[in-house]
């Protein structure tokens, strides 16, 4: 008999969801052709631990363990860590996320798919997406650009609302840059002893803006 890949640890509410718990878990059947139900389960019930065996006992009582399947018993114990949400409560909490100060879109992006995952949204996610992404931009520049765009999808309007963040940002920098420089030539021209007033540019400090 061929050595097992990989290795299981004990379930640890603390450290990872149940979900992802099992997540591994199937992991390690597709690695050592652990496809046999009942195999499935023997694994889960030795390796879950002490503590998570016993919340899995009381969850399925008065049966044990043992007479429920693979799929039963995971099912129980994410009914157990994970209640599923209410998606009305989770739809409105979609609606209502704006892309927040300081937030990039790519995070904004992120934390609307976290939102999504409980709307049931079905076939149109993506739409729903670009929709919340249009409305909850909160930069009229990217706004305006994404309303101009016909038959606008979501991944075309997350690939402007990216360049278009990033294009602001730069325009930004390119200013900043300008301003400083506008500075020291100004400093320049000047009869100032700066030794004696020893006066520092404020928007960047410049080692050429006070030595001058």
């Amino acid at each position: 008999m061929s050595a097992m890949i990989g290795t299981l640890s004990a379930f640890d509410a603390k450290e990872q969801t149940w979900e992802e718990y099992c997540e591994i878990l199937e992991q390690f059947f597709e690695a050592n052709g652990i496809d046999d139900g009942d195999k499935q389960r023997a694994v889960l019930i030795s390796v879950v631990g002490p503590a998570t065996y016993k919340l899995m006992r009381n969850l399925v009582s008065p049966d044990k363990p043992s007479s429920k399947t693979y799929s039963q018993l995971v099912t129980r114990m994410k009914e157990h860590f994970n209640p599923k949400p209410s998606e009305i409560v989770q739809r409105y909490k979609f609606d209502s996320r704006s892309r927040q100060p300081a937030e990039s879109v790519s995070a904004y992006v992120a934390e609307l798919r976290r939102l999504a995952q409980d709307c049931n949204f079905g076939a149109t996610l993506d739409r729903r997406l670009r929709d919340r992404l249009v409305c909850g931009i909160a930069d009229d520049r990217i706004q305006r650009r994404l309303l101009s765009t016909s038959d606008l999808t979501f991944e075309t309007a997350f690939q402007i609302a990216v360049a278009e963040e990033a294009a602001n940002k730069n325009v930004s920098d390119l200013h900043q840059s300008a301003a400083c420089h506008s500075m020291v030539a100004e400093g320049h021209g000047r009869k100032t002893d700066w030794k004696k007033t020893e006066s520092v540019c404020y928007r960047c400090y410049h080692t050429q803006c006070w030595r001058m």
